[in-house]
């Protein structure tokens, strides 16, 4: 596997600000962003924030229009609900999946994380954060459905807010983060698949269900333009 290079790791920077600016309603849904104040405000040249303004507009966050530059998009929540459906549906196939192909040694090892991350004090903490995405990795990977997983990694990068970028922010991720796996873990266990389909689809449903709250709350959807002005000019 090679390297990143130093260009994709800036770009990759670029990307985490602009989603914290949308996140924090510094920048709004219908907002200009210029490249050339963004460049001024990360500096850095021009090329590394443009490819991020792309990667951006390809996975929904911005619209791009040719010799127009980049806009906030707006966030539809009918959008939000339909994608979180569509994951957590994913992610209940991957789950069924899971158990009707995992060995005992791979229940096993399951069953560890889970209560690594159950028994944690810190449940904010990177730690956490970590033991939770070993977790939904090790899922994945028993379950031999390569084509669902690409697809659920899809749709991670269509939500305006991820899990492992600011579940600090959402208020009842951190305790889902906590106590949202033993039920799947047992039924997995048991064998029995539809139960774990089931539980693992809930789970993210209720994800999604406190983000769309705390997107509420934000006032996040499209509105008037507001915050840090990062138009060129």
């Amino acid at each position: 596997m090679r390297a990143p290079a130093k260009r994709e790791l800036l770009g990759g920077a670029v990307v985490g600000v602009v989603r914290d600016l949308i996140l924090s309603g510094d920048v709004r849904p219908g907002e200009r962003l210029g490249l050339t104040r963004l460049s001024e405000l990360m500096g850095m040249s021009s090329t590394p924030v443009r490819q991020a303004l792309f990667q951006l507009s390809q996975d929904g966050w911005l619209v791009h229009e040719p010799h127009r530059g980049f806009w906030v998009a707006p966030l539809d929540r009918a959008d939000l609900q339909d994608t979180y459906q569509v994951w957590a549906r994913l992610e209940g196939e991957i789950a069924v999946r899971a158990t009707r192909r995992a060995t005992a040694e791979q229940l096993a090892a399951i069953r560890t994380l889970n209560g690594a991350l159950t028994e944690l004090v810190d449940h904010r903490s990177q730690t956490a954060l970590d033991l939770n995405e070993q977790f939904h990795s090790a899922v994945h990977a028993v379950s031999g459905a390569h084509r669902l997983v690409w697809f659920a990694d899809v749709a991670i990068r269509s939500v305006p807010l991820r899990f492992n970028e600011a579940f600090q922010t959402v208020p009842g991720w951190a305790e889902v983060n906590r106590h949202g796996h033993t039920a799947i873990v047992d039924a997995m266990e048991s064998g029995d698949a539809d139960r774990a389909g089931e539980l693992m689809q809930e789970h993210f449903v209720r994800t999604g269900e406190l983000l769309i709250s705390q997107l509420d709350e934000l006032r996040l959807w499209a509105g008037p333009v507001a915050g840090t002005d990062l138009r060129d000019g």
